[in-house]
């Protein structure tokens, strides 16, 4: 059966809270993420904030949860942004995104992201480079240069400039399957197949946590970049497939959690063996385990938020309201905060724990009074607008 021409109100207008949900839980586990790296045994040497005490467990939170966090993130973002540029065509798509996504990204980069950084030097020296020296001769060096947490932003928004460009020259993939299409088992073998390679033949190149600035425009870990634009990919492809409707696939809890209790366990049991895999064989046995432990994790949560969240009711649809502003200024409370706690002595978990709280509730707060004033200041210059014909 084509393609049909038209989509329903139903397809682009009514949200997929789930998703919603998903994303917002997501940042959250961003922030207790990025507070348990400063407490691993030991902390990457890039690392902002080392705290004084550590823990191995630390290790094992952050090396599972970094492999589905941001593939999901950008899944969620494929599967928003066709109907988005259906309905606003290719050049407010483009300019939608350059001012909600591209400007802050640079903002970001070029304000936050040296300070960010500054905390390297500033947390494990008594006498810290001075600032502005700092920066001419330290942060936008090659060797030194990042992007901070906004890598994401940056890479979402070349993601979204590639599927303007591609929509324009192909327009018809616009349009959403007339019936919903139930995935075979053959679709996840070679997404896994796929995205393992993404992993390993970088990962002949790059250590396998490896992050790469030296473009200045863009900021990724080799190993993950093909990977989140598959997810991205995945995105898309399920949103044309009217994937978590009525009329189309939605992944089944059981199962999908039976898989990712399997995998979790096997790439688990395989990052602890082989700390450092150095051979080929092992290197490829690292890349097909973090592939289908991305993929189980990744669609186990779809299917529990499926099944148990998808609601827009408080506080879901505050906290979804404030997500994107909570991961865009967190590192700029986490790593304050992670400062001052540093040489206070507390059992470590105890003292991860109150961290990670107090850096939960300010972000929180934080991002709900922005929000508020972004809402107030867009009603005024509406009114402004409004009073001016």
């Amino acid at each position: 059966m084509k393609d049909s021409p038209v989509i329903t109100k139903m397809n682009y207008s009514t949200r997929v809270h789930f998703l919603d949900n998903i994303r917002a839980f997501i940042i959250l586990l961003v922030i207790v993420f990025h507070v348990a790296i400063g407490f691993m045994d030991p902390a990457p040497q890039w690392w902002y904030v080392v705290d004084t005490q550590k823990s191995q467990l630390f290790n094992i939170f952050v090396m599972n949860t970094d492999v589905f966090i941001m593939p999901i993130m950008f899944l969620i973002a494929g599967y928003f942004a066709l109907p988005v540029l259906k309905r606003k065509g290719t050049s407010d798509f483009l300019i939608g995104k350059l001012l909600r996504i591209g400007l802050p990204w640079i903002a970001g980069v070029l304000i936050f992201a040296p300070a960010i950084t500054y905390m390297i030097w500033y947390s494990r020296t008594d006498t810290p480079p001075n600032y502005l020296f700092y920066l001419k001769t330290i942060f936008f060096t090659a060797g030194t240069f990042n992007h901070a947490h906004y890598w994401f932003l940056g890479d979402l928004m070349w993601f979204f400039m590639g599927l303007a460009i591609a929509v324009k020259a192909y327009p018809a993939y616009l349009h959403i399957k007339t019936e919903g299409r139930k995935p075979s088992i053959t679709l996840f073998i070679w997404f896994s197949v796929v995205t393992a390679a993404a992993f390993f033949i970088p990962n002949l190149f790059f250590h396998a946590d490896a992050w790469y600035s030296r473009l200045y425009v863009i900021s990724f870990q080799p190993t993950r970049l093909f990977i989140n634009f598959s997810y991205f990919l995945l995105g898309i492809y399920a949103w044309r497939h009217r994937w978590f409707t009525d009329l189309g696939y939605s992944p089944h809890l059981g199962r999908w959690s039976i898989a990712f209790l399997i995998t979790i366990i096997m790439f688990t049991y395989y990052r602890i063996t082989y700390i450092s895999p150095a051979s080929i064989e092992l290197k490829a046995g690292h890349a097909a385990l973090h592939s289908l432990f991305c993929l189980t994790a990744v669609f186990s949560l779809l299917a529990f938020f499926k099944k148990y969240l998808n609601t827009d009711v408080y506080p879901w649809k505050n906290h979804s309201g404030n997500s994107y502003i909570i991961y865009y200024i967190h590192q700029l409370i986490v790593l304050p905060i992670t400062y001052i706690a540093q040489k206070l002595i507390y059992p470590v978990g105890v003292k991860y724990l109150i961290v990670s709280v107090v850096c939960v509730i300010l972000c929180y707060y934080f991002s709900s009074l922005l929000n508020i004033i972004f809402r107030v200041d867009s009603a005024e210059r509406h009114r402004l607008r409004q009073s001016q014909r």
